[in-house]
């Protein structure tokens, strides 16, 4: 996993507008319970809050997605997912579904920051063709040139 150490604390956004997370992985990476504990932490400040949790085969290792919405005022949220490129930050639990198209496409160039786990784990391809690769630098390309 790549970490960046500051040593000033991150400045806190102003959740005026809803302030979008998208938290990508596969299933069984902790996806929904980083989605929830976001929303628990906003609702514990006061803040408004939407999830909306949405996974394909989550259970069969299979792609999960987590969308958080946080603004001031729940009056201020007024979709429950991340739109396409109006992330503000994206939490790639898995490289491979962090670089999928679904992915990609709520990221948008000067808003979106993205922390990416870089550390590759097999996925089912791996059960069909014994010679499959990690494509982890293809997936950190790809969301580098997204953002």
């Amino acid at each position: 996993m790549s970490v960046t150490i500051t040593a000033a604390p991150p400045v806190l956004p102003v959740a005026e507008a809803a302030w979008g997370i998208v938290v990508a992985g596969v299933g069984g990476t902790g996806v929904i319970t980083i989605g929830q504990l976001l929303g628990m932490a906003a609702h514990l400040e006061g803040k408004g809050i939407v999830t909306q949790d949405s996974g394909g085969l989550a259970q069969k290792g299979g792609g999960t997605w987590s969308h958080v919405q946080i603004a001031n005022r729940a009056e201020d949220i007024h979709t429950t997912k991340v739109d396409t490129a109006q992330a503000d930050l994206v939490i790639a639990c898995d490289s491979i579904v962090g670089a999928t198209k679904y992915t990609l496409a709520v990221m948008q160039k000067g808003r979106t920051y993205v922390a990416l786990n870089t550390h590759g784990t097999p996925t089912a391809a791996f059960v069909k063709n014994a010679n499959w690769q990690f494509p982890g630098g293809h997936c950190e390309a790809a969301v580098r040139a997204s953002v």
